[in-house]
């Protein structure tokens, strides 16, 4: 450093820190000038605010100078409502012979409405065509959702529109002292709900017939989003960059989700509706028509069965959708008419197709081994027959048993007509069938629980069967519980209860002794089932 710039340094050091100081603020100020990003950042805060108090200072002037764009923009948009209402009428009228024309003439007949009235009615089914999030103060649009049918060209015009109005009609109500807010605007087909909050306002535009449960998914919305963002709406200054506009638009778009799910339906084809009925209908056709054959098919094999001169012969009926087709083989041509005048008595029977041969032979061993073979096995469907042969051509032993005097008789007559043996040995014996089932009591009584009485109803039709000379002993017991005395009287006077109830209401007509044992079964567990014990048994007399 020469001599000259230490003199300058010691006597312009202040002026040269200033001049230093000047050029940097020269040139700070020279990007601020030049930069367009640093000029819409500060002019961004000016303008909110000036538009602010502009709407709130000259609200008239606000409405005169936008209801030429506005009155404009509503009848376009009117229009375009009532064009996509009317192309979607015509498009439902030219698929007049799909699934859903179909249904829709059906449910017009129901409902007792022409077609035309039905249409109209669903196409004015209520759905959120867009929806405006708009600051309260300043108006400014804070996040528009649309739905893709329903583009708005100029949101930030229709929500100074909507503010202008809405400021408007609430200063008039105000005027008239009553505490209200505007909520609904019409025009045309359409509705423009307005939900209010403290620090903004939700607008949505709804085309067709709004429900309670419009509003309700409306005001949900519009609490939820203050709930959890009201502090930075409240501290909007302008800047949309700093609010959650992403999670706000989350909460909102559920009210556009009716419109999406109409149009997912719509491209179902009906096919996918029409396939699974018409399979539907055939598998019940042919259950139907299964369950139908079965009961014919019982009912006629039932008839040959029990009719004692058909009995001996191997004759089976079949049904095929009503039709009746029966075979076998009868020794003659009586016993063939028998068997279609049998089958006659059968209702719901379209056809009777005959197929028994009528054979005239010598009985042979085999045919007569045939028929006792078949004879045995039908008899021994019946409940209580227990039947068996020893066949030794030309003789024939039948022994067994059966539950009485009029079973064996019926079953020696029918193999009495079996032709072709020289002899018939009988060895059959009546043994009525035990009875199984046990009448219970409760603690210190002798009266009939009405969940006992099923039981009694079964020996009574069981008794009604079987001989008059047999002896029924009803005995009864006691359990664990009381004393002797008591119990001696109580085990009588069930014995007794169970008599007379069968004597009297089931008009018995075999002979009941009661016998009362004053003691506890042997297969009683007295820790387990104690109240067991209380109970009458029944055996025969032998």
């Amino acid at each position: 450093m020469n001599e000259l710039e230490k003199l300058k340094e010691l006597l312009l050091k202040n002026e040269l820190e200033d001049f230093d100081e000047l050029k940097k603020q020269l040139k700070k100020l020279d990007f601020e000038f030049n930069s367009s990003e640093h000029i819409k950042e500060k002019i961004s805060p000016v303008v909110a605010t000036a538009i602010k108090e502009s709407i709130k200072s000259s609200k008239d002037d606000v409405v005169d100078s936008l209801y030429p764009i506005i009155g404009n923009m509503i009848t376009k948009y009117v229009s375009r409502t009532f064009e996509d209402m009317i192309n979607s009428i015509n498009n439902q009228i030219r698929n007049r012979f799909s699934f859903k024309a179909i249904s829709r003439k059906l449910r017009a007949k129901a409902q007792g409405i022409s077609e035309t009235e039905l249409l109209i009615k669903e196409n004015s089914k209520a759905y959120i065509k867009t929806v405006f999030l708009i600051d309260k103060n300043s108006g400014v649009v804070l996040t528009t959702l649309e739905n893709k049918n329903s583009t708005i060209i100029e949101p930030e015009m229709v929500a100074s529109m909507l503010t202008a109005i809405r400021s408007f009609v609430n200063d008039w109500i105000k005027q008239n002292e009553e505490n209200k807010e505007l909520n609904t605007i019409d025009y045309g087909g359409s509705k423009i709900i307005i939900e209010t909050a403290t620090t903004c306002y939700l607008a949505t535009i709804v085309d067709g017939a709004i429900t309670k449960d419009t509003y309700r998914k409306i005001e949900e919305a519009l609490a939820s989003i203050v709930s959890k963002y009201g502090s930075k709406i409240r501290d909007f200054n302008g800047n949309l960059d700093d609010l959650p506009l992403e999670n706000i638009n989350k909460v909102l778009l559920p009210l556009l989700s009716y419109e999406e799910y109409i149009e997912k339906n719509e491209k179902i084809h009906p096919i996918i509706y029409i396939f699974p009925i018409v399979i539907l209908i055939i598998i019940s056709y042919f259950i139907y028509n299964y369950i139908i054959d079965s009961n014919l098919e019982k009912k006629a094999n039932e008839l040959l069965f029990k009719n004692p001169s058909l009995t001996i012969y191997r004759l089976e009926a079949e049904v095929k959708n009503r039709d009746i087709f029966i075979n076998g083989v009868v020794p003659n041509t009586i016993y063939k008419d028998m068997v279609f005048n049998e089958i006659k008595k059968l209702d719901k029977v379209k056809n009777i197709e005959n197929n028994i041969q009528v054979i005239d032979y010598i009985n042979n061993p085999k045919d007569i081994y045939d028929k006792v073979t078949y004879l045995r096995m039908a008899l021994n469907q019946k409940d209580g027959n227990k039947i068996e042969y020893s066949y030794n051509y030309p003789n024939l032993k039948i022994f067994g048993s059966v539950i009485s005097k009029a079973e064996k008789k019926y079953v020696e007559s029918q193999f009495s007509f079996i032709e072709g043996l020289d002899s018939i040995d009988f060895d059959i014996k009546i043994i009525p069938p035990n009875i199984d089932e046990v009448i219970h009591f409760d603690l210190n009584s002798s009266e009939i629980s009405p969940n006992q009485e099923y039981k009694l109803i079964n020996i009574i039709n069981l008794l009604h069967k079987l001989d008059d000379d047999l002896v029924l002993e009803i005995y009864g017991f006691r359990d664990f519980s009381g004393t002797l005395e008591r119990n001696e009287a109580l085990v009588n006077e069930r014995a007794k209860t169970i008599m007379k109830y069968l004597k009297l209401k089931g008009n018995i007509s075999q002979k009941l002794v009661s016998i009362g044992l004053n003691e506890v079964p042997k297969d009683i567990d007295e820790k387990e089932y104690p109240e067991q014990g209380r109970k009458v048994v029944f055996k025969w007399k032998k």
